[in-house]
């Protein structure tokens, strides 16, 4: 009695093939620490090969030499095997398999027909062209499945003439054959036959009503022919006989971005989403052209329409979340970004950018929480700890100007930004500038000086930073150290107009040797005539010097070169006071709190604009 292998036992042989490579590095692994060459692991690939399909060989010797019960069981027990084996996309496994159950129902046109999709997975098409001819003259030439995929082998085998011969066959028998017609086209466009390729698709489109992708194949033959007219042309009759058909409205589209007509694309994608708005192609491509179109307020609809049908895509919910961000929708952003973070926990873009909308709406605490959370080895972790010392600064401002106390944040703010300048060696100047700036806004101008002195020969204290230093000298009253810092500055750039302009200005609001002062401010405007901050300068000094008119002229011209300046307007507005024009001294005064960015500065203009309307002088302009 002859033993036959059960389908467990077959499943154990073809593991031997996809694994052979593995379980031979594994035996060379144990006879010597070498790895193995691809050659050994090819020739042991091979023999194992070898083995089964020599045992495939006897079982259906076997099974054959025992009758057709004994057949019947073996060819059943391989094709499962090798269907699965196909299945998963083990080709190789499926066409040893099928090798030899073929040999057991060598009529069997299914079995063929599936062996020979297998070989064409594996590049082996001679092996399936035999076969497949073999099914399809079977059939009469009737089975349109197996004549359309025998003429792509053809037609990848370079045999064009048998392949259109094949489409000419099934369109004999069935004229509406939409792929035979299609296919038929394409074959004569590859032999640069292209009169006749439009041709054949027209009458194709005539036999086979209200279908677009006739057109739409026309159309981007054109495209391949560098005719984008004709292309759009047939690309909107496309679109017109079968509306649904989003192939066309997806490439009339792409026509009009690359010609740089977005808002045409966008117009096209617009309307066809209209009717079909499930239509996921056309949603991806609206929401990816929205969005690099920076059309935030628009593509947000798509966005979250797309989302739905793709639940898992992180790339499309990150997308979501800056779009929501970007139209202030703050909470739908957050509740976005969480639910990311649910899935992929502790990524630091994710933190970083829920950390920065809770910053946006002034959420401090929160957007510390998630900044602090991105750890040393992100690309993130040096801005992050840049925006929770600014975030604790704020907050220990807050708690000492309503307190008159240095409190818990006092103490937070100081501890980090200690810690950061002592880790961070490359952002040590920017910690204490950040330090600095805390100590001014409490009015603190000894510490705000010390913390810039002790970085001041560092290499990354700049220009900006000696202006800075510089003007904090000035709030301490030592107008020397101040003259000396700009003074250094001048020696090796002598046309810096903000230099000269800052000594002016400086000589200006101490009202001392104005004509010194006028010296320097001269010298600025020379340099940099169209400069407002320079005018502004200018204008102050005629004020000073009692040419109000001048000192008008000049403010209005600074106004116009720098409209966000608050001390632009805090100038126009003195002096409009002066001249006790109150209400357009209490113009200026509004757009100047509009512009304030300190709550200190905002206290003190909302009293000022008390006094102005009550037509009295402020103190602070006496």
């Amino acid at each position: 009695m002859i033993k036959f292998l059960s389908l467990c036992q077959l499943s154990l042989l073809s593991l031997l093939i996809v694994s052979c490579a593995q379980l031979g590095q594994k035996r060379g692994d144990e006879t010597s620490d070498r790895q193995l060459t691809q050659e050994e692991v090819k020739k042991l690939n091979d023999e194992a090969i070898a083995k089964v399909s020599d045992k495939l060989k006897q079982l259906t010797i076997a099974a054959k030499a025992s009758g057709q019960d004994k057949i019947t069981y073996l060819s059943s027990d391989m094709f499962l095997k090798a269907n699965s084996a196909q299945m998963e996309g083990d080709y190789q496994t499926a066409n040893l398999i099928y090798s030899h159950l073929i040999t057991l129902v060598p009529k069997d046109n299914f079995v063929k027909s599936k062996y020979a999709v297998s070989l064409i997975r594996t590049g082996d098409l001679d092996k399936s062209e035999k076969l497949l001819e073999e099914v399809f003259a079977d059939s009469k030439s009737k089975d349109s499945q197996i004549g359309l995929i025998l003429a792509g082998v053809y037609s990848s085998l370079g045999k064009s003439s048998k392949s259109k011969k094949v489409y000419y066959k099934l369109l004999s028998i069935n004229k509406k054959n939409e792929d035979a017609c299609v296919f038929l086209g394409k074959a004569y466009a590859l032999e640069n036959k292209f009169k006749k390729a439009v041709s054949t698709l027209k009458k194709c489109e005539k036999r086979i009503k209200k279908k677009g992708i006739f057109s739409y194949y026309i159309g981007k033959m054109y495209v391949d022919k560098g005719n984008l007219k004709q292309a759009e042309r047939f690309f909107k009759r496309s679109a017109r006989i079968e509306p649904g058909f989003s192939q066309s409205t997806m490439a009339l589209g792409v026509i009009y971005e690359e010609k740089k007509q977005n808002s045409k694309a966008i117009s096209t994608y617009k309307k066809y989403l209209k009717n079909y708005p499930d239509d996921t192609l056309i949603l991806n491509r609206i929401v990816q052209l929205l969005f690099s179109s920076e059309k935030y307020g628009d593509v947000v609809p798509y966005a979250e329409k797309l989302s739905d049908f793709e639940p898992d895509n992180l790339n499309l919910k990150v997308k979501l979340g800056i779009l929501y961000t970007d139209v202030k929708e703050y909470s739908k952003a957050i509740s976005t970004f969480k639910m990311i973070l649910a899935q992929v926990p502790a990524n630091d873009k994710i933190l970083y950018y829920l950390g920065a909308i809770h910053q946006e709406i002034e959420e401090y605490e929160s957007a510390i929480e998630y900044f602090t959370m991105v750890t040393t080895e992100s690309g993130l972790y040096q801005d992050s700890s840049v925006q929770v010392a600014q975030m604790l600064s704020t907050l220990a401002q807050t708690e000492v100007l309503n307190t008159f106390e240095k409190g818990k944040f006092h103490k937070k703010f100081l501890t980090f930004v200690d810690d950061k300048i002592e880790k961070l060696q490359k952002l040590k100047v920017e910690f204490s500038v950040i330090k600095a700036g805390y100590f001014e806004n409490i009015n603190n101008v000894e510490e705000a000086i010390n913390s810039l002195e002790i970085i001041s020969s560092n290499d990354s204290f700049t220009e900006n930073h000696k202006y800075y230093l510089a003007s904090l000298y000035e709030k301490g009253l030592d107008f020397e150290k101040s003259s000396d810092l700009i003074f250094e500055i001048l020696e090796k750039e002598p046309k810096n107009a903000h230099a000269w302009n800052f000594l002016g200005y400086s000589l200006v609001e101490r009202e001392k040797d104005l004509d010194k002062a006028y010296e320097y401010i001269s010298k600025a405007i020379k340099i940099s005539p169209n400069d407002g901050y320079i005018r502004d300068s200018l204008g102050w000094y005629y004020f000073k010097a009692g040419r109000v008119s001048d000192a008008l002229d000049e403010l209005h011209k600074a106004k116009k070169l720098e409209p966000l300046d608050v001390s632009i307007q805090k100038h126009l507005a003195i002096i409009y006071t002066f001249k006790k024009d109150f209400r357009s001294a209490k113009k200026y005064i509004v757009e100047a709190i509009k512009l304030a960015k300190q709550e200190s500065e905002r206290k003190e203009l909302y009293n000022v604009l008390k006094s102005l309307e009550s037509k009295r002088v402020p103190a602070s302009f006496k």
